[in-house]
């Protein structure tokens, strides 16, 4: 591994204080020197960012050990660098997404953290942001999704794919917010399943997938007593292996008892992790998955939300473009007590 890392130098903020060493590069890529450009702690000021411009240095480095101070930095900067105009939207989606890794990878190592669920929280406003004001978001916030299944990249993918697609649907920013937090989180009740079940790579016994199914209520568990999650996220993170005919888990309801996030979860949740290399079963194509979501699963989706989804994927001149007025699906306020538990069952497939 190279002991030094390259940097997007776009995304250090003037005025601010760098938390590490940056390197300029020097010579050719076989015999490569890094000079000390700034010390660790140095403020970034004006003249500096003036004095890369007239070396015209494309590149900075860091020391890859200082990766995870850049990352913070990133996070703590997110809001200055998505409102950048010398980043491209590609940039601006590179650095989103490895922001949420790094956060989402943080939080299922300490799930408990109240402050962790804020940075979470944080991000997706950043994100919905993003979304909201670049009209290339979509395309490239796809480019930068990781297809190498982990928990955590599996989270923030479903939560880029469902702020892309709750735009799509016209949902509220308040509505989206909900969404995307609900999806970062609707996994983190996989830290109690054990590792040999969760890393198996073939199909899971009777009781294997027994301790599988018990994630959404072990997620609910753990962020139930936060007042700082909507409920309206938590319904994502117990229902999104329910059944639109009521064939889910844990609870086995259907129609119109699962709330809108809830179906639209249960749709992104299916569509990520079949088009991602798992430990158990390789990416499909995503034309290949949309076919067999349509045609093998429909019992699994609400049908009208399923067509917007193939809608939303489809070529980009046949999609609608959402506007102020085209509001075609609103999330309710939620009040309902969840329901009595019962005795269900679940194709395998797709449910892990």
């Amino acid at each position: 591994m190279s002991e030094y890392t390259a940097i997007i130098k776009n995304t250090l903020i003037e005025d601010t204080k760098i938390e590490f060493d940056l390197f300029l590069k020097s010579g050719s890529n076989r015999h490569s020197n890094y000079v000390l450009f700034s010390r660790v702690n140095e403020l970034f000021s004006p003249e500096r960012r003036e004095e890369l411009m007239s070396r015209n240095a494309q590149k900075l480095y860091i020391s890859t050990n200082d990766i995870d101070k850049y990352l913070k930095y990133q996070e703590k900067n997110l809001k200055h660098i998505i409102e950048d105009n010398t980043m491209s939207s590609l940039e601006k989606s590179g650095v989103l997404y490895q922001v949420a890794k790094n956060v989402t990878a943080e939080l299922l190592d300490d799930p408990r953290s109240g402050q962790h669920v804020e940075r979470v929280s944080t991000w997706v406003s950043n994100t919905i942001h993003h979304i909201l004001e670049n009209e290339n978001t979509l395309s490239n916030l796809f480019k930068v999704i990781n297809h190498d299944y982990r928990i955590y990249t599996h989270s923030v993918n479903t939560s880029v794919i469902g702020l892309l697609f709750g735009r799509f649907l016209s949902l509220k920013p308040e509505e989206l917010n909900c969404l995307g937090t609900g999806l970062i989180l609707h996994d983190i009740g996989k830290v109690t399943v054990p590792p040999i079940v969760i890393k198996k790579r073939g199909k899971l016994t009777v009781n294997e997938f027994a301790e599988m199914k018990k994630h959404p209520k072990a997620g609910l568990k753990i962020l139930g007593h936060r007042s700082s999650v909507d409920i309206r996220s938590l319904k994502i993170v117990i229902q999104h292996h329910e059944n639109n005919d009521g064939t889910g888990y844990p609870y086995g309801i259907g129609g119109s008892d699962i709330h809108l996030l809830g179906h639209i979860s249960r749709i992104i949740d299916v569509y990520d992790a079949m088009t991602t290399n798992r430990h158990y079963a390789f990416a499909e194509k995503p034309f290949t998955v949309l076919v067999e979501m349509k045609n093998k699963m429909s019992n699994c989706f609400d049908s009208e939300l399923l067509r917007e989804f193939i809608c939303f994927l489809g070529p980009k001149e046949l999609r609608k473009k959402p506007g102020a007025k085209d509001i075609l699906y609103s999330v309710p306020s939620v009040t309902k007590q969840m329901p009595s538990e019962r005795i269900v069952l679940c194709d395998q497939k797709t449910e892990r």
